[in-house]
């Protein structure tokens, strides 16, 4: 009889999108899935447990029909670190054994993906803001990651904030002149600010639209519009800020400093990114880079690592390979 192929899953559940792999043992990513949001603290666990279902059940029709899954590994939005017996129970149900899962917050996979597990420190900077660090004996500390509700400094929700506060203080004459609301009441097709509020407050103006919005917004006044650029300096400086709290906190000791760096706004909005460096080597020597791999890589690295298998570097280059190539496939 044929011996089934032992694979691991990883999901990545963002707050914007979600993503997931099937991997086999040694790395050699089989099926990729790409899904909507996935926040467990922010959905109904009805939903969230429908979503995990249906990225499971689309890696299995990339499958062939003989395999075995080892571990699962699940990280998802609105949870800090390691989720309890009772989070995983109530999203595994009878999907699949919780006892083989591990359910960790999105940037504890993040990180993995990012450092392949090493002491550095990771800021992800796009929906929301998080910055988590790990020191030399394996210690972690997260700051951020408070959801928007709580305030997620220097994210594309907090500017998008920003930027709709600054149009309503040119509407009310307590604040400067700003090509903001020209751009916000052309999108939206109203003759001012006040008829925004029906669209803010409708119940399908979510938190991702919100960070859409502040992409909108830098492509089409990012380099002209000087309100609009404090608001990227402030975003970036407060990212920077709560960046070398961490670090201090964690004990991390390394010179230079290996810093990772995710999100749509480090990695696309210039402002905030020149803003949050300056401050950054203000402080710090340090080492910039973007992470190694993706976040439903680290997810897929903890499953892998669950399962008894060793992070190597042929591991490391079969897994960002073999997903490049699946996605790139899956996405035609």
């Amino acid at each position: 009889m044929e011996t089934p192929l032992q694979l691991v899953i990883g999901i990545d559940g963002g707050a914007t999108y979600s993503h997931g792999v099937a991997a086999t043992h040694d790395g050699r990513v089989l099926s990729v899935v790409h899904s909507a949001s996935m926040n467990f603290t922010g959905s109904y666990q009805k939903e969230v447990r429908r979503r995990v279902s249906e990225i499971l059940h689309n890696l299995e029709l990339q499958l062939p029909f003989l395999n075995e899954f080892t571990h699962y590994a699940v990280s998802a939005a609105g949870i800090f670190n390691e989720a309890t017996t009772d989070q995983k129970e109530k999203l595994c149900g009878k999907i699949y054994p919780w006892k083989r899962t591990r359910l960790v917050g999105d940037s504890v996979a993040a990180f993995q993906g990012a450092t392949l597990g090493r002491p550095g420190v990771l800021v992800i900077c796009g929906t929301g803001t998080s910055v988590i660090a790990c020191n030399e004996d394996g210690e972690f500390t997260h700051h951020g990651g408070w959801g928007p509700l709580l305030d997620d400094v220097g994210s594309a929700y907090w500017i998008a904030v920003k930027c709709i506060r600054a149009a309503i203080a040119e509407f009310e004459q307590t604040g400067p002149a700003t090509s903001i609301t020209d751009a916000l009441c052309g999108w939206y097709e109203v003759k001012n600010v006040q008829g925004l509020i029906p669209v803010i407050y409708h119940p399908e103006f979510t938190r991702d639209k919100f960070a859409i919005l502040a992409s909108k917004l830098d492509r089409e006044i990012g380099g002209t519009d000087p309100v609009y650029q404090q608001i990227c300096h402030e975003a970036g400086k407060a990212v920077a800020n709560l960046t070398i709290q961490a670090v201090e906190k964690s004990g991390l000791d390394t010179s230079p400093l290996p810093l990772f760096f995710s999100g749509g706004v480090l990695l696309f909005n210039r402002a905030v990114m020149e803003a949050f460096e300056e401050t950054i080597r203000g402080k710090f020597k340090a080492m910039l880079s973007q992470p190694r791999l993706p976040t439903v890589l680290g997810a897929a690295m903890l499953a892998l690592r669950d399962a008894g298998v060793e992070t190597t570097n042929t591991l490391v280059e079969q897994l960002d390979t073999t997903y490049k190539n699946v996605d790139e496939l899956v996405s035609s």
